[in-house]
């Protein structure tokens, strides 16, 4: 189905060529800004400017406030499906559009029966690189943003129909595992018969490195592990593999309780070292490599600020993250024949991020049409506005930060800055609900330990998911729990509690009237439009499709964010002035909620986060 946006964009389009034939000029349509206008065509100013510069004005027509007049009726001329109630002028020449009430009902029910259908898009072959956490080392509070941006995206990506493949970089090479092999043979001499039993990956390292900058004769034996790894040693690369599958079993459980998808697979910088020196070789054969007098091999892209080059060898004749990056870029573009490449990395990458493109451009790996992205993003920070640490100043570990969110929207929330209780948790509000209900004389029935404790987890982790991604990724932001587990601001409580609100209402539907979905499409039922609540949550329905659009022209899931919390305060309005059950409008209404809750569990799970039909 197109998008509400490109009808009127077309309809726009018609008009301007019907009213101004042979005057070659963009339509420019944006959404509107305020009540009663749903969007705007801003078209006017710049066809006068083009009419006047070349002579070509109509008679009578003085101004750009003329040009939008008759633009104006040559739309409604044009409007054959009735797609607009107004379209009037106002200002300098802008024309203000608002939607028609009866195609806006037609839409809503088309959304009920045919359910949700992605954008049209131009489908491409893309690889998205994000999470990439370090072998060896516990995921912490910085993985996070990485990991959940890359998710979301991801989804939105595959949701309109690209071709993804997702991408763990780990980090498991390099001059650290040395280290590491070493300490671990040191420990465990008969790892290679029985796996070594290490739970604390953090400690493990710790214990790697007090040895190493301790111990001379360990220090020089860690060295020579590293070149035992590189040649390819049975014993090391044993080792390496053992401590990799550690590691990996540590990361599993943590993308599962983030729900990320078991599509991200795990290719780290080790993948990449084989196909290291052809690249090397392949650029200096192309001229694209300079050697310096240390013997170091480097690029010096042209199209790029950056003063610095990309070390491609170093002077030792070893490998950096430079090396692995551009045989990565390369292993991407001209091996799996991916046309979008996205690197979700921190912000502060993007200058060597910059060097890799360029560098990749101009070996001539690229075609016009690819894309070479860095998706960056801030830091997560404390109320003091540097980054966000345990009171004791360490690192947060992710599974921790995990805990206590899940802890916290059970037992209750903490203002960390005034010490008061925030909210209660699940367990004390279903024991007031209870008794309020018994008060009253209504039935109550309650959830079960197992569900309070999964709705806990769900709204729990889903609130630190969406507290991330409801900002410009751009942007650092401030990390509290409070904030995050509110259930009436902008936060995933708030909206898992609209989608439980639907849920009762289509339970008490089918209860008390025995009305479900499909007895209401059957018996012939549809969408009346009357109340200004119906009318604004319908007009938030349709704007689903072109978020989505949005979304991936700039790679900010803010935007979705964004929509699904101002769909929420628009059926939030809609429940409080509009009865549903047992009144006349009731099947119209109850196709709303149902349009409703498809987009809403659409919205979430693109952006990783689960849906509640009760908590």
């Amino acid at each position: 189905m197109p998008t509400v946006l490109s009808e009127i964009t077309r309809l726009s389009t018609e008009a301007q060529e019907l009213a101004f034939p042979g005057v070659s000029a963009n339509v420019q349509i944006q959404v509107g800004t305020r009540d009663g206008v749903d969007y705007q065509n801003n078209s006017a100013m710049q066809l006068f400017g083009l009419m006047k510069k070349s002579g070509g004005l109509p008679s009578g027509t003085n101004s750009p406030k003329d040009v939008a007049t008759k633009l104006s009726e040559s739309m409604r001329a044009c409007d054959k499906a009735g797609i607009m109630a107004t379209a009037e002028v106002s200002g300098a020449g802008f024309i203000n559009i608002a939607l028609s009430v009866s195609w806006l009902a037609a839409r809503v029910q088309s959304l009920v029966v045919d359910g949700i259908l992605p954008p049209a898009v131009e489908k491409r072959k893309v690889v998205i690189d994000y999470s990439s956490p370090n072998v060896a080392k516990e995921m912490h509070i910085g993985h996070i943003r990485s990991t959940i941006i890359g998710d979301a995206l991801a989804r939105v990506l595959e949701f309109c129909g690209h071709e993804v493949e997702r991408v763990n970089h780990v980090g498991d090479w390099g001059t650290q595992f040395g280290m590491l092999i070493g300490h671990l043979k040191r420990v465990f001499p008969d790892f290679a018969i029985k796996p070594p039993p290490i739970s604390d990956l953090q400690q493990f390292y710790r214990d790697a490195k007090k040895v190493f900058d301790e111990d001379e004769e360990f220090k020089h034996l860690a060295h020579q592990e590293v070149v035992r790894l590189q040649a390819g040693d049975a014993a090391s690369l044993g080792a390496w593999e053992q401590i990799c599958e550690v590691s990996r079993r540590e990361f599993e459980k943590i993308y599962a309780r983030l729900g990320v998808s078991s599509e991200l697979h795990e290719v780290g910088e080790s993948f990449y070292n084989p196909f290291i020196p052809p690249v090397v070789a392949h650029l200096d054969e192309i001229g694209q490599v300079k050697h310096d007098s240390s013997g170091a091999k480097l690029i010096f892209p042209k199209n790029t600020k950056q003063e610095n080059p990309l070390i491609l060898v170093k002077s030792d004749g070893g490998y950096n993250y430079d090396s692995t990056d551009m045989a990565a870029v390369w292993y991407r573009l001209l091996e799996k024949k991916c046309d979008w490449v996205l690197y979700v990395v921190d912000a502060r990458q993007e200058s060597h991020f910059e060097l890799i493109f360029a560098a990749a451009e101009e070996s001539g790996w690229t075609q016009p049409s690819t894309r070479l992205e860095h998706v960056g993003f801030g830091t997560i920070n404390g109320s003091d506005g540097k980054p966000f640490k345990t009171r004791s100043g360490d690192v947060v570990r992710l599974a921790d930060l995990l805990d206590t969110a899940q802890n916290n929207m059970l037992e209750g929330t903490v203002d960390e800055e005034t010490g008061e209780m925030v909210h209660m948790g699940m367990r004390v509000r279903q024991a007031e609900e209870e008794e309020k209900a018994k008060a009253a004389g209504r039935p109550f029935v309650p959830m079960s330990e197992e569900e309070i404790v999964r709705s806990a987890t769900i709204v729990g982790i889903g609130a630190v998911k969406y507290a991330d991604l409801k900002n410009n990724r751009n942007s650092n932001y401030i990390f509290s729990y409070a904030r995050l587990l509110d259930p009436n601001g902008n936060t995933a409580v708030y909206l898992l509690y609209a989608g439980a609100r639907i849920k009762a209402i289509q339970r008490k539907a089918e209860a008390e009237a025995g009305v479900t979905m499909t007895s209401i499409l059957a018996g012939g039922g549809s969408v009346q439009l009357k109340e200004i609540a119906e009318v604004e949550l319908s007009r938030e329905l349709m704007r689903f499709t072109e978020v989505i659009e949005n979304t991936l022209s700039t790679l900010l899931p803010s935007a979705l964010c964004d929509y699904l919390y101002n769909l929420c305060k628009a059926f939030t309005k809609f429940y409080l002035e509009c009865k549903v059950i047992g009144t006349p409008e009731q099947d119209s209404r109850l196709l709303l909620c149902f349009a409703t809750e498809k987009v809403l569990r659409k919205g979430y799970d693109l952006i990783g986060i689960g849906y509640l039909e009760r908590i």
